[in-house]
């Protein structure tokens, strides 16, 4: 028997990067998918890579957008009718925000970056939330970032997100651990794909260098030389949304490579 088998998993911005790849090793353990997000299409492919590895249910698709709490209520109550519970609901949509010095950065570009990572976080954890309540049992993980403890320049936004996703954690875990709900976090470092090379691009062209040069400086950054993969990222999930971690909640768990080790 599988891990997560009989187990249903809701995973926020599934659409692409770490998102698929956590969603691919929820489903690699069994687990009955619903994924979530804005991009249908992209949704639609991530559904297709599991229903093709033939490892469990076929995933179940339902757009959403993420700061509209009338849809994710929808979205919520649809899938308790279709499923009859969630065990699992990992918050991993979010963006990187626009790189800049916080003086530099508008109003509106701060909001944004608030708002789709850590208010949406909250929007989805309270429509989740009481499912959970009535089962007694339920684990909650939240997708960090190490920028939220480690401070990189350009990104103030990016980070006050990502440290208050830490606190929300924290305080949730408090206020569910008696009800047999645990709540996590997970804080990637350098993640491959295309948010850290546009990063680095644009931390690049501030400082007058080449991406590649800039890529090349922040790997030295890293004690293991190398970027973290989406797929390492997937491995911290899979542990918290299993009984591995049965003991565990309200932990931060780094996967950087050890750019942070606190």
């Amino acid at each position: 028997m599988k891990e997560l088998e009989n187990k249903v998993a809701l995973v926020t911005g599934a659409s692409r990067g770490i998102g698929r790849a956590i969603s691919i090793a929820l489903a690699n353990e069994g687990a009955q998918l619903i994924l979530t997000g804005r991009d249908l299409t992209a949704l639609n492919e991530t559904a297709q890579l599991i229903a093709d590895l033939k490892r469990g249910p076929a995933p179940h698709v339902s757009q959403m957008d993420i700061l509209d709490s009338t849809k994710i209520q929808r979205c919520i109550n649809s899938a308790l009718e279709i499923f009859g519970h969630i065990d699992i609901l990992v918050n991993n949509s979010g963006i990187t925000g626009k790189s800049a010095r916080l003086w530099e950065l508008t109003e509106a570009e701060w909001d944004e970056c608030i708002d789709t990572n850590l208010k949406s976080s909250f929007l989805v954890s309270k429509a989740v939330i009481p499912s959970m309540l009535e089962r007694k049992s339920g684990s909650i993980i939240f997708i960090g970032s190490i920028t939220g403890k480690r401070p990189l320049i350009d990104r103030s936004v990016y980070a006050a997100s990502k440290l208050g996703m830490v606190g929300m954690m924290r305080t949730l875990a408090l206020e569910l651990g008696r009800h047999n709900i645990r709540v996590n976090l997970v804080s990637p470092g350098f993640v491959e794909g295309p948010r850290l090379d546009g990063v680095i691009a644009t931390v690049a062209n501030r400082e007058s260098v080449s991406p590649q040069e800039m890529s090349a400086k922040w790997q030295e950054m890293v004690p293991t030389g190398k970027f973290t993969s989406p797929e390492n990222i997937a491995q911290g999930v899979l542990f918290f949304a299993s009984e591995r971690s049965g003991g565990t909640t309200g932990e931060d768990l780094n996967i950087s490579g050890g750019l942070v080790m606190y």
